[in-house]
């Protein structure tokens, strides 16, 4: 077995903690390092990917080489996969632990830059009748979809595979809401998009399609993941609104290249 492997099958035995790293292994396995670690007090993975396959990172985090996901079950563990981070390059860390925060911002020269949470709920929802679910959305959806950042290049081929599915509600040509569900890992798939026009924004459209979401992956006994900026209040209030509870919170810190305490006190 492969130090990637080992290190899955360890990180598949809590998905949703591990989600964030089983997610790239799963998308980009030609484009991470894996560096795992085993001790009597627990084990620890970090996950090194190249930042340039992501659109969402390169976008992001221009100026970085890689995305550093760590999952850590002791403080000593994580200060040793630290020493496997690149020097001289930008890197972006995106934990779970303040654990793991502190041992971080105790080696490098750090700003937290973002937080994302996850919602999840093993609950029963209802179809609406009005929703309808679809492997092959209208340009109109996919320019909603776009304009979130969610490029048609990448939504497409999951949808054509039945890797993905879309909600919509609404005419084909004018939709009053829209949302989509794709596989991050095994069981595990996210829901994302769901944004209404402005016109039909404050009358349930978003709700609707979310909830049509959350069924039909009950259905397909599927586990739901919805992740949002903790700073986009009312993507928050959904999740609340459809019966979503929180279960993950990842941060963001960003080194800039040269960026270690050690070459700052240096230079």
């Amino acid at each position: 077995m492969t130090t990637t492997q080992h290190a899955i099958a360890k990180l598949a035995r809590d998905p949703l903690r591990n989600i964030v790293l089983l997610k790239h292994l799963e998308a980009f396995p030609d484009h991470t390092r894996v560096h795992h670690l085993t001790s009597e007090v627990g084990t620890a993975t970090l996950v090194l990917l190249e930042t340039a396959v992501s659109a969402y990172d390169r976008a992001t985090y221009p100026a970085t080489t890689y995305a550093a996901l760590i999952s850590s079950d002791a403080p000593a563990l994580t200060r040793r996969l630290l020493d496997a981070v690149p020097d001289r390059v930008g890197v972006v860390f995106k934990v779970a632990s303040e654990t793991d925060a502190a041992m971080i911002g105790a080696r490098f020269a750090v700003r937290q830059v973002a937080e994302f949470w996850s919602f999840t709920s093993d609950g029963a929802f209802a179809d609406d009748a009005d929703v309808g679910l679809t492997l092959a959305p209208s340009d109109a959806a996919f320019e909603l979809f776009q304009a979130q950042g969610h490029a048609r290049s990448w939504l497409e081929p999951l949808l054509k595979t039945d890797r993905a599915f879309a909600c919509t509600i609404g005419r084909p040509d004018r939709p009053f809401a829209v949302c989509f569900a794709f596989e991050n890992y095994g069981k595990i798939w996210e829901i994302g998009g769901a944004v209404a026009p402005m016109e039909y924004r404050g009358r349930g459209f978003a709700s609707r399609v979310v909830r049509t979401a959350l069924a039909e992956l009950a259905q397909r006994k599927r586990v739901p993941r919805y992740q949002v900026d903790r700073n986009n209040l009312p993507s928050i209030r959904l999740a609340e609104s459809v019966g979503l509870k929180r279960f993950l919170a990842i941060t963001h810190f960003l080194r800039l290249p040269l960026a270690d305490k050690s070459a700052a006190r240096a230079g």
